[in-house]
């Protein structure tokens, strides 16, 4: 796993007991649209993160 640089959504995603398969879906797809900007990749990850909408998929 790549360091956290801007955005520590790995702490967030713990604190809300996302599954790390979740996770780790959220980051490959956020890292196709962003595979070279490492500010917005992680921006994207910690915003689906925090908006819960996996939390339906995952039930």
């Amino acid at each position: 796993m790549e360091k956290i640089e801007y955005f520590d959504y790995q702490k967030v995603a713990k604190e809300m007991s996302m599954p790390d398969i979740t996770l780790k879906k959220i980051e490959k797809e956020v890292k196709e649209e962003f595979p070279k900007d490492k500010m917005m990749y992680e921006l994207h990850v910690l915003r689906a993160v925090r908006s819960k909408y996996w939390q339906k998929i995952v039930k």
